[in-house]
């Protein structure tokens, strides 16, 4: 079955979060869409960020934050490959494959092993370097 919301791409501000993803071990861009985007489903995301022309691999989360009691979507992603605040910059972000729907936690420690699992499995997804320059 083809993953439909393959290759949808999402442009926003990078705004600053609560910190959770940090405190977790799993920095996060924290990203503002436009208001008319058209985002995909709730879940984890195989993906690519453009910053500043430079393309990272990344995996995104869209959704509630369930675990933490949140109602309200965001758009979480973790950059690897980068150690750089970028709070204020537009990026574009584009999905590449959807990898687990979200769901709620019993704990922060499961959440944690869950992140951990869901990292491997997108890094040994990418077959590139953890970043390009996009000429």
């Amino acid at each position: 079955m083809m993953d439909m919301t393959a290759n949808t791409k999402i442009s926003g501000k990078v705004v600053k979060g609560a910190g959770r993803g940090r405190g977790l071990g799993f920095p996060t861009a924290n990203v503002t869409p436009p208001s008319d985007a058209v985002l995909p489903a709730n879940g984890v995301y195989a993906t690519k960020i453009t910053i500043d022309g430079t393309i990272y691999n990344a995996i995104t989360n869209i959704g509630n934050n369930p675990t933490f009691g949140e109602n309200h979507k965001t758009i979480e992603t973790h950059v690897f490959g980068l150690d750089a605040d970028i709070t204020g910059k537009t990026i574009s972000l584009e999905i590449l494959r959807f990898v687990r729907a979200e769901r709620r936690f019993g704990s922060v420690d499961e959440l944690v092993e869950q992140i951990q699992r869901d990292v491997e499995q997108v890094l040994n997804d990418f077959e590139m370097p953890p970043n390009t320059q996009n000429d």
